[in-house]
């Protein structure tokens, strides 16, 4: 009889976070949240109050923690500011975060995930490949987890442990619907400026962070997945 696999899932309160620990504990995984908030709606039976920009914090929760399989970091938040103006306390909330936080949980599940030869999954963004107005502290922070996966990657391998990073397009997550409402974002002209011509749904990443836990993936790590319906690829040429 095969062991049970075990994840951890960083923001697993809402949005694409939700719907990766859900996707797994429906897949027969054993689930733990790690959040600063308790989800609704996830059914996770094992969660843990846990701020991953706060070093301490994560350490704490991960010692609780004896072997697993996946760490799925999709702890994040955003801000718009111009450059200019950002406040120093808002762009190191985003880093600490985005960026930190994703190291943190990371280095502290190591000796977890090496024992079962793991794979850790990172959220970043289409936004750690396209500069966007607005938004340094997001891009920054995004492009720094492309970076810390392939250095992870590149460095753990020889432990066993993969390293891969999802850079989404626009998701139809609880934030980006907050975007929508406030008039920060438009979804026609999203829609409009991704080759597919709409936004990912939460459920499609966790289809995809699923597969990559599979035997077909095992020669993957220290790279980098573009899952934006076309968004960096495209020139934005009229048409």
């Amino acid at each position: 009889m095969s062991r049970q696999r075990h994840a951890v899932v960083t923001g697993s309160s809402s949005g694409i976070g939700a719907a990766v620990a859900a996707r797994l504990a429906g897949a027969g995984w054993a689930v733990t949240g790690w959040d600063r908030r308790p989800g609704d709606g996830t059914g996770l039976a094992d969660w843990r109050r846990v701020d991953v920009s706060d070093a301490e914090s994560v350490q704490a929760a991960a010692r609780e923690v004896t072997e697993t399989d996946l760490l799925v970091n999709s702890a994040g938040v955003g801000a718009i500011a111009p450059s200019a103006e950002l406040k120093p306390r808002t762009w190191e909330r985003v880093v600490g975060v985005n960026l930190s936080g994703t190291f943190y949980c990371a280095q502290a599940l190591f000796p977890a995930l090496s024992a079962r030869r793991g794979l850790v999954v990172n959220l970043a963004s289409v936004m750690a490949h396209r500069a966007v107005p607005g938004r340094a502290a997001y891009c920054a922070s995004k492009a720094g987890v492309v970076m810390l996966t392939e250095t992870l990657g590149v460095e753990w391998a020889e432990h066993g442990v993969r390293v891969v990073a999802v850079s989404p397009g626009y998701v139809r997550t609880p934030l980006v619907a907050e975007g929508f409402a406030n008039g920060n974002l438009d979804e026609a002209a999203i829609a409009a400026r991704t080759p597919l011509g709409r936004l990912a749904e939460p459920e499609e990443i966790a289809d995809l962070v699923l597969t990559l836990t599979g035997a077909p993936f095992a020669y993957l790590t220290a790279t980098t997945l573009r899952f934006d319906g076309g968004w960096t690829a495209d020139g934005v040429f009229p048409r």
